[in-house]
């Protein structure tokens, strides 16, 4: 066998968005690969049926989000064939696809209509509404004054941009109805400054549910949802009633089969994300919302983090006589799917396996479901669960030849307290060609978020880590969800005390039971939140030989500013804007304790994030070149959103695995001399 090599990123393919046909046990989903030659990711859909072989279902390149016709005859899909992603149809059992949606700004996401007639889109509208798709001849040959100035912003909300995005403009996420007849113009139901996502259908086909902030203050408080119901049958242009207000962000939602209640995923609005998000219920004719299995106290949905994962799937579905509800829940490191019980509101988890079960669909029967599944040697797989017996059987594992090839490290998982403090998890991964009589460096990793957990998912950048000869050593410490409501408010209102304690508490820990580890050879890397703990440490303990700091948090007074929602930021300072009092914000910036950083530190960023904006990693790095007390390294990616480690480009992706590794290479080499 081999270690893994950078270039292995091409030769992975990830499954995700998984669908069952409404009439027959087939499954389509969504495969993607990294394409090396065009620096692109290939995305088709793949079919499967139980105890056959998968095939091609359609050839790609853009093809995501499947969707059954409630008769089964007809799949619809995303693609970007015509230039705009649009919905395109194709028979289930052969035959050609055809474009349905020609709409100029393209699709995000779509549902069908009860009926089979029609399905229910988000178009990106400008004020015009809808209009036809252009051709690239027709964009190319646009008036000079036009086409020469489409990239200029010109900007007037708060809420102006969003990582992953980009920055708003005038178009907006409307709600169209799309017909299947050929001469039935497209209906558009929503119109304004206002953007919408998230739909959801009654069952008879009258009434919509979507995602959406309206009023004067929409941009206010977006991308923090209210939910809202649309009544198809009053009038052309129904008016979107709220079902919910500020006090709950709203995620998914759907309608019970009878249609008189909602079930809808929030968490409390003044948590500022470190609440569990939980279920509720809501009958919405009189308005009335009530918690649903609120003492299960796991956040709803998959909150892993991982650099090697498919699209995911993880819709709330109802057993057929409405008394039961399935969804995916995160739990200590693993993502399970649970069927919770409407009347009693018991909680039973179906998945044994500790993994990460990021999508899934069920069969008419409900007798069985399709789950794409992530293990820490594995990152993709499609099983078939029996939920009667609880028993599974693989219909896709498109990188077992590969797996074969390559010498993986598996994590091993321990359990610490910090002082007085709560059981926290960790892993501690081998190097990949481990050898017990040797001693070897190790890197302490520190995720994101900080309101998401390392799991039982595979993240290359730990193998290529094992791979040349470190140990990996990572942690949920305080803050992470997956642990209850409380474990992830501890550090709502000050980060570097109770997290930083639990991650060097887990480092001493990892030390205590894995002597193969030198404790003089430690290196510290961390991206986002991670990027801004990493940053931290290294102003706080020069203990670590060398650091890795990666779309990170530096200086507080600048993010409330220039990142996407930034000001929502300033909650935690009690509301205080850093330009009336910059005790908080000093306090918890990194760039506070700049000159006492001696650690050679790598500082990666990308130009492009919304998220963390470049300046972040600027303030940095010209605060430690210019102190000139530690080496220091800056590497910016241009056109990459923060997120590029999951799924940005994919020759960057390798330029930053193999920056990371040279730089530990160059401070802490795997053997010393």
């Amino acid at each position: 066998m081999r270690v893994l090599t950078t270039e292995d990123l091409f030769a992975f393919r990830l499954d995700g968005s998984v669908e069952v046909s409404p009439v027959e046990d087939l499954v389509i989903y969504v495969e993607s690969q990294a394409q090396p030659k065009d620096n692109s990711y290939r995305r088709q859909l793949m079919a499967v049926r139980p105890g056959q072989d998968p095939f091609v279902f359609t050839a790609g390149p853009s093809d995501t989000h499947p969707a059954f016709s409630p008769d089964g005859h007809w799949v619809a899909f995303l693609s970007e064939r015509s230039g705009q992603s649009q919905i395109w149809l194709l028979p289930t059992h052969g035959g050609e696809s055809r474009q349905l949606s020609k709409i100029e700004g393209g699709i995000a996401e779509f549902i069908w209509a009860p009926d089979g007639q029609s399905l229910f889109a988000i178009a990106k509208l400008s004020a015009m509404g809808i209009m036809p798709e252009k051709t690239q001849q027709e964009s190319d040959s646009e008036e000079p004054r036009v086409k020469f100035n489409r990239d200029v912003k010109v900007i007037s909300e708060l809420a102006h941009k969003m990582d992953g995005v980009g920055y708003y403009d005038e178009k907006r996420p409307h709600i169209v109805q799309i017909f299947l007849e050929h001469d039935q113009q497209p209906r558009q139901l929503t119109s304004g400054p206002y953007r919408h996502a998230g739909l959801a259908i009654h069952p008879d086909g009258t009434k919509l549910l979507v995602r959406s902030r309206y009023g004067q203050a929409y941009d206010r408080q977006w991308p923090e949802g209210v939910l809202y119901l649309l009544d198809l049958s009053q009038e052309s242009t129904p008016t979107p009633r709220a079902l919910t207000d500020d006090t709950l962000s709203v995620g998914q939602a759907a309608f019970t089969p009878h249609g008189d209640q909602i079930v809808f995923v929030a968490d409390h609005e003044d948590a500022w994300g470190y609440d569990t998000p939980s279920l509720y219920i809501c009958q919405w004719q009189s308005g009335v919302i009530t918690p649903l299995a609120h003492h299960w106290d796991f956040p709803i949905g998959n909150l892993s983090l991982s650099d090697m994962i498919g699209s995911g799937s993880s819709p709330l579905i109802f057993s057929t006589d409405g008394t039961h509800l399935f969804t995916l829940t995160s739990q200590r490191g693993a993502t399970h799917l649970v069927r919770v019980n409407l009347e009693d509101q018991t909680v039973l988890t179906l998945t044994a396996q500790d993994a990460v079960n990021y999508s899934y669909a069920l069969n008419a029967s409900q007798s069985h479901a399709a789950l794409v599944r992530s293990t820490p040697t594995n990152p993709s797989e499609v099983v078939w669960l029996d939920l009667s017996a609880s028993t599974e059987q693989s219909l896709a594992n498109p990188n077992a030849a590969l797996l074969k090839q390559i010498a993986l490290a598996t994590p091993e998982r321990f359990h610490y307290n910090t002082d007085q403090g709560p059981e926290i998890d960790g892993w501690v991964m081998k190097p990949a060609e481990f050898q017990p009589d040797r001693q070897y460096p190790a890197v302490l990793e520190i995720h994101g978020g900080p309101m998401m957990m390392y799991a039982q998912s595979f993240f290359f950048e730990f193998q290529w880590l094992a791979a040349n000869g470190y140990g990996v050593i990572y942690t949920n410490p305080r803050g992470s969800q997956g642990y209850g409501a409380e474990f992830c408010k501890a550090i709502q209102k000050e980060w570097g005390n109770l997290d930083y304690a639990d991650i060097m508490w887990g480092l001493d820990q990892a030390l205590d039971l894995n002597p193969w580890i030198d404790a003089t050879r430690l290196g510290v890397a961390g991206g986002s939140y991670g990027g801004y703990m990493t940053n931290w440490i290294v102003g706080h303990t020069d203990r670590f030989r060398a650091g890795v700091t990666m779309r990170s948090v530096v200086d507080w007074r600048a993010m409330v500013g220039t990142g996407d929602g930034g000001w929502h930021w300033m909650r935690r300072a009690g509301g205080v804007p850093p330009w009336q009092n910059d005790d908080w914000y000093r306090q918890q910036s990194p760039i506070t304790y700049v000159d006492q950083i001696t650690t050679p530190l790598l500082i990666e960023h990308q130009e492009g994030d919304l998220r963390c904006p470049i300046e972040q990693g600027e303030i940095l790095y010209s605060a430690i070149k210019y102190l000139n007390k530690a080496p220091v390294k800056f590497v910016r990616y241009p056109n990459e959103f923060h997120g590029m480690s999951r799924d940005g480009k994919p020759w960057h992706r390798i330029h930053r695995l193999e920056s990371m590794v040279d730089w530990f290479n160059a401070h802490i080499p795997p053997i010393e001399d």
